[in-house]
């Protein structure tokens, strides 16, 4: 007899797999039809996450047709089934998997919407946390330590080569073909509403070094090497301004 686990993981597997003979003698429904039984619990799981994505990702279903953008969105779900309990966690890799999609491959711009709607929907459910005033810095003596800047956890990016922003905010409803400009976005929560930061390469580079969690040496150096006269105390001060420093930390130089 097969473990509580074994069963749930053979569950799961005939539910997105669509084969449910590895669990015909353990399913029943007394005269009712098993298997059919399961196929309505299984199309209703379908529709559940189909639903769910739909949410999280609306103006990338509109720019993709409804019928188009369930087929793509059950195509996602039997490649990359969900992993954690929560729901509001699942739709990480959708716009991976759009890029990689042989039938978007004629329409690259849902790939990227897919990401700035991520990226938005990243923000909303992440956690805000106090931001530091840029006097924080001042307390900081560092001697043979690297200094770190944290940042809020809400805050995402978006790299596309259309302004999609326009077409995200209504502004425009893509059916007449976008300028190409490569847009880099950053997005995160203030409050209950989201912000978004149009960023000039440099700033780009030095929030996304901290965003990794790299020291404000190297970040300060990778926007230097994006434009060389980057005035480095002002997007410091910009950082702090945004509300986006958490906290103000001394690493140990490896």
């Amino acid at each position: 007899m097969r473990s509580l686990a074994e069963l749930q993981a053979a569950i799961t597997a005939a539910i997105f797999k669509g084969d449910v003979s590895p669990l015909a003698d353990e399913i029943t429904a007394g005269r009712a039809d098993a298997r059919r039984r399961f196929d309505i619990f299984r199309n209703n799981t379908f529709l559940s996450l189909t639903n769910h994505l739909k949410a999280v990702f609306p103006t990338t279903a509109k720019l993709g047709d409804a019928r188009f953008f369930a087929y793509v969105a059950q195509e996602y779900i039997r490649a990359e089934p969900p992993h954690e309990p929560r729901l509001s966690a699942y739709g990480a890799g959708f716009a991976r998997f759009l890029a990689r999609f042989p039938a978007c491959r004629g329409t690259p711009i849902l790939a990227e919407m897919a990401a700035l709607e991520w990226a938005v929907h990243s923000a909303l459910i992440s956690e805000e946390k106090p931001a530091l005033p840029p006097q924080a810095l001042s307390d900081i003596e560092p001697g043979n330590e690297e200094v770190c800047l944290k940042l809020q956890p809400s805050l995402n990016f978006s790299l596309s080569r259309w302004p999609l922003l326009s077409v995200w905010a209504g502004e425009a409803d893509g059916s007449s073909p976008l300028p190409r400009s490569i847009t880099r976005l950053g997005v995160y929560r203030h409050g209950e509403r989201i912000r978004f930061a149009t960023l000039l390469p440099a700033r780009f580079a030095l929030w996304r070094a901290l965003e990794r969690e790299q020291s404000l040496d190297v970040a300060a150096l990778r926007a230097l090497a994006r434009e060389p006269h980057v005035d480095l105390a002002s997007e410091i001060l910009n950082l702090f301004s945004a509300g986006l420093v958490t906290e103000v930390m001394l690493r140990s130089l490896r």
